[in-house]
């Protein structure tokens, strides 16, 4: 049997995989199709089978969920799945995704210190350690990566880095809202109904301040859009948050958030192999260090 901390760091880092695999279909679907819809619409495909899956495999959470927890759930995926993932593609959009993710590494510290207001649970001195190597790694990862070809407007800097800074709140929080309700629920059920929470919220929007409801829908008429939409929706919203809301019940919440925060890696490594681009020392370096962090954390 794995020890409790080896199996949160080990189902972090295949969220994160998951993680890294939806931010490429992702920022392919934002420029083709519209990342308004992609938010929105990929809601719709993700709750049914969320919900089907908690059914099926943790019972009626339906009725085994208290009010209290219905609430605090609801208001966590409204902060998780509509603000957090709102606010991230504004982000990309305004300062580009390198610099969003940089500030968005933010996330890790976010949660390690409400996880100790909220659980008094305390990192060691290895484990913060691990996570100041690894969050410098991602930094020097990301900072030296080609730059946009388009000149980005200092105002829409300021703009872009307020908006990534908000998403890391918000993700936090919506974490921390997530791990409340898991003594009670299980990661699945708890995950399905943050989706439902979500899914309330963008549709709202879509419907009442956008008054694009309907265009969302028609905007992935195209099969291959659809269909990547659908392979991104059920490996990140679903597998990849069930996963993560799983590792908390076994690691430190800063501990798993910081894990998570490797995503970058993955696409450093598929864009080395599949896409032959070209990889500078730096970003070799900061890979490095990266891994060197997440090797200390699992001592």
């Amino acid at each position: 049997m794995l020890p409790p901390l080896l199996i949160g760091q080990i189902l972090a880092i295949i969220a994160a995989l998951t993680y890294a695999e939806n931010s490429i279909i992702y920022s392919y679907l934002g420029k083709e199709v519209s990342t308004r819809a992609t938010v929105h619409v990929r809601l719709w495909i993700a709750v049914p089978v969320i919900v089907l899956m908690a059914l099926i495999g943790e019972g009626n959470f339906l009725f085994q969920a208290s009010l209290s927890n219905w609430i605090i759930l609801l208001i966590s995926g409204v902060l998780g799945y509509f603000f957090c993932d709102s606010f991230s593609f504004w982000a990309f959009t305004n300062i580009g995704p390198r610099e969003a993710m940089v500030i968005m590494t933010l996330n890790p510290i976010f949660n390690s210190v409400l996880s100790y207001f909220f659980f008094r649970e305390i990192l060691t001195i290895i484990q913060m350690f691990s996570i100041l190597i690894t969050l410098s790694g991602i930094i020097i990862l990301i900072l030296n990566q080609e730059k946009e070809i388009d000149v980005i407007k200092k105002k829409n800097k300021t703009k872009g880095a307020i908006f990534a800074l908000l998403a890391a709140i918000f993700q936090a929080s919506s974490n921390i809202l997530a791990k409340t309700a898991l003594t009670d629920l299980g990661p699945i059920s708890t995950n399905a109904i943050r989706m439902i929470g979500g899914l309330i919220a963008a549709a709202i929007f879509a419907l009442f301040f956008r008054k694009e409801f309907k265009k969302d829908f028609t905007s992935f008429k195209d099969k291959k859009h659809f269909s990547l939409l659908l392979i991104a929706t059920i490996s990140g919203p679903v597998i990849g948050m069930s996963l993560l809301l799983t590792s908390f019940n076994y690691a430190p919440v800063g501990l798993v958030t910081a894990l998570v925060q490797i995503s970058p890696i993955f696409i450093l490594i598929y864009e080395l192999i599949f896409i032959k681009k070209h990889v500078k020392l730096l970003e070799i370096g900061g890979t490095i260090i990266s891994v060197i962090g997440v090797a200390m954390m699992f001592l």
